[in-house]
């Protein structure tokens, strides 16, 4: 099941830069770093200062950088659903937290 030609391809709607389709290493790569941000919100959920806000901010970063370097973009011309949507810059961090929580942005789909 590894080959690549079993390997599914998924959709990520990047807010503020369109779609793109990524292959599941990506997909495991972007779930490591989701995973670590449900944690960083979690563990402090009663105390949002500005380390955790940089951090979360740093990730977030981190996660936009790796779609839009690894993923492939889909013309502004099609309409396709995404399977993932991640926030855009200007997400609140009470937003955050109400989003990035139990299994995070990214669902267990592979």
């Amino acid at each position: 099941m590894n080959s690549n030609t079993n390997t599914k391809k998924k959709i990520i709607r990047l807010l503020g830069y369109g779609q793109f389709y990524i292959d599941d290493d990506v997909l495991n790569e972007l779930n490591s770093i989701d995973n670590g941000i449900v944690k960083l919100l979690e563990n402090k959920e009663n105390n949002i200062d500005k380390s955790i806000t940089t951090e979360f901010e740093k990730q977030l970063q981190l996660l936009e950088s790796i779609v839009r370097q690894k993923g492939v973009a889909i013309g502004f011309d099609k309409i396709v659903s995404s399977d993932i949507v991640m926030p855009g810059k200007d997400i609140t961090m009470k937003e955050a937290r109400n989003l990035f929580k139990g299994e995070g942005i990214i669902k267990d789909m592979y």
